[in-house]
């Protein structure tokens, strides 16, 4: 068990040990008063824990062996974070070379907590850049791959967050209406990637592409950002292939074979 701080929530903490006792445990379900005797607690404390962990999908019950072990939930919580971790790992030689072929600024962007966040980005050879923030949560309305990753999520969950966000304007190109957001992002999927035009800052545009799991589900978004000094069609049809071939190509290390 770990040592206890000024800070430690004991109810949380006891749920933890809980946790971590079935997890040595390996799987061997255990019975209410084995995890109460071994925790030193009650087994009524005891029995409201595992039952609130079962209600959540965390803690498994076996009613003919009368004994719990982890749930699925942990399994799913465990997929998603060797995800994201194998995802930086999978698209950083992608992403170098994109900068590389672009000259331009290459980003990899997952959504959080209901905002798109930069995770990696890699520098092109031009002197004149134009960069996201790593770490910075950045809202959904604007720029190419958080429109991108807004408009590849489940329609009642994206609908959600297009009642719930705040459409603040940014640029006077930002969109600030709600259907005409839904028609762009109608558009995205349709079209298969996104475009900044200077609605996140001025004198930037920006392509964005999806990177897709073995699922199929949009798990990132790839994205170029240039300036306005370097944006013209032609350009802006060769960013577009390239930052969808790329993505296409960390998609296929996910193990996805199929374009979204």
């Amino acid at each position: 068990m770990a040592s206890k701080t000024e800070y430690t929530i004991n109810i949380v903490d006891l749920t933890i040990d809980l946790i971590e006792l079935l997890l040595e445990k390996d799987c061997k379900a255990q019975r209410v008063s084995d995890i109460a005797r071994q925790l030193e607690i009650t087994r009524s404390r005891a029995f409201r824990i595992l039952k609130t962990l079962e209600a959540r999908g965390y803690i498994g019950f076996d009613r003919e062996t009368q004994g719990y072990s982890l749930g699925l939930k942990l399994l799913e919580i465990g997929e998603a974070i060797r995800e994201r971790l194998d995802l930086r790992r999978i698209a950083e030689p992608f992403l170098r070379e994109l900068a590389r072929k672009t000259g331009d600024v290459a980003h990899l962007l997952v959504l959080r907590n209901n905002a798109a966040v930069c995770v990696d980005r890699y520098q092109g050879g031009y002197s004149l850049q134009g960069a996201a923030p790593i770490g910075i949560p950045l809202p959904l309305h604007i720029g190419a791959s958080p429109k991108l990753l807004l408009a590849y999520l489940p329609e009642l969950e994206r609908e959600r967050l297009i009642e719930d966000m705040e459409l603040t304007p940014l640029t006077p190109n930002t969109i600030t209406d709600r259907q005409e957001l839904r028609q762009r992002l109608d558009d995205i999927r349709r079209q298969g990637y996104s475009i900044d035009n200077q609605d996140y800052e001025i004198g930037i545009h920006a392509v964005g592409a999806p990177v897709c799991d073995y699922r199929g589900a949009v798990v990132a978004g790839v994205t170029v950002v240039t300036p306005a000094a370097r944006w013209d069609e032609a350009r802006k049809r060769s960013l577009i292939e390239l930052t969808l071939e790329t993505a296409l190509q960390i998609s296929e290390r996910l193990r996805f074979t199929e374009k979204p």
